[in-house]
């Protein structure tokens, strides 16, 4: 039967048939519409069965399906660790001249592993290790260099040097300041750049530095700033040397800082570089950082 067709014309040959039939035999007939209600009523129990069925089928539960699994997101790049590098180490040196005295150190932060040049300074009369290296912290922040600033005994009430003035001569301030030298060598967080080893004296420790340069081994560099030289005392040692002061300095004038430097050209140093700068007997900026300049060059 095909859908929206007339069930009452495919079935009418068959009807036709049982109709003969019953005229024959002498039953009687059933009626045309009697005929089609019993098929329409069969009709429609057997569309109601298949819809049940249908519906039965859609009702049952489908198994749950398991959730499809997403691809692995690729790895996140592993982050470096961090490095923590030491901090700027400041303290006191662990030992003292007769005068109770003892000086102090500074060493940037960084990587300790990379080798630091090393600066000595003795600080002028009157003055103790504070001011020296308050004078050249920054600079040794910047270009990355650590300080050794002893103190000078204390001579009848005076914080000064006392320097040997004959070949042979050891005072006991050069004695505490090689012993200020081993001592940070010892306790060092760092390793020290031989090629670097520089000690300069400021005004009344300046005619120290290179007393003490020339009379012991391990010093490359010597600087005088506003400050004066005894020559007897220079020892064996010639190394590279400084001088500069203040063109209005009058307590360390141009002409006498001359010639002071001059009498190291005298003595066989073939290194002796002189500079003058505007001010007096206070270091000024220009100065200190042309000093690290030509103390580190290559």
């Amino acid at each position: 039967m095909k859908r929206g067709g007339a069930p009452e014309l495919e079935n009418l040959p068959a009807i036709l048939d049982v109709r003969k039939h019953c005229l024959t035999s002498g039953m009687r007939l059933p009626t045309l519409g009697l005929m089609t209600k019993h098929f329409l009523l069969l009709l429609l129990v057997l569309a109601s069965c298949i819809a049940a069925c249908s519906n039965r089928q859609e009702s049952v539960a489908q198994p749950p399906r398991e959730p499809r699994a997403q691809p692995n997101p690729p790895p996140a790049p592993e982050v470096p660790p961090v490095e923590r590098l030491p901090d700027d180490e400041q303290g006191v040196i662990g030992v003292v001249n007769s005068s109770g005295r003892s000086g102090a150190y500074y060493v940037p932060g960084g990587r300790r592993l990379q080798l630091l040049p090393v600066l000595v300074i003795l600080h002028g009369s009157g003055q103790s290790w504070m001011e020296m290296v308050e004078t050249f912290r920054t600079l040794a922040k910047e270009r990355r260099f650590a300080i050794i600033a002893p103190d000078s005994r204390d001579h009848d009430g005076q914080l000064t040097w006392e320097v040997g003035d004959h070949p042979g001569d050891v005072t006991p301030d050069l004695t505490h300041t090689i012993e200020c030298v081993a001592w940070m060598r010892a306790h060092a967080s760092f390793l020290v750049d031989e090629s670097h080893v520089l000690i300069a004296g400021y005004s009344g420790g300046g005619s120290s530095a290179p007393y003490i340069a020339t009379n012991r081994p391990g010093f490359t560099h010597t600087a005088v700033l506003h400050g004066g030289v005894f020559p007897g005392g220079i020892g064996p040692q010639r190394i590279r040397a400084w001088f500069s002061t203040g063109e209005q300095d009058r307590l360390r004038p141009v002409e006498l800082v001359q010639q002071a430097a001059a009498s190291l050209s005298t003595l066989g140093f073939s290194s002796v570089t002189f500079h003058s700068y505007p001010g007096g007997h206070e270091l000024s900026e220009p100065e200190l950082r042309e000093l690290i300049d030509w103390w580190l060059a290559p």
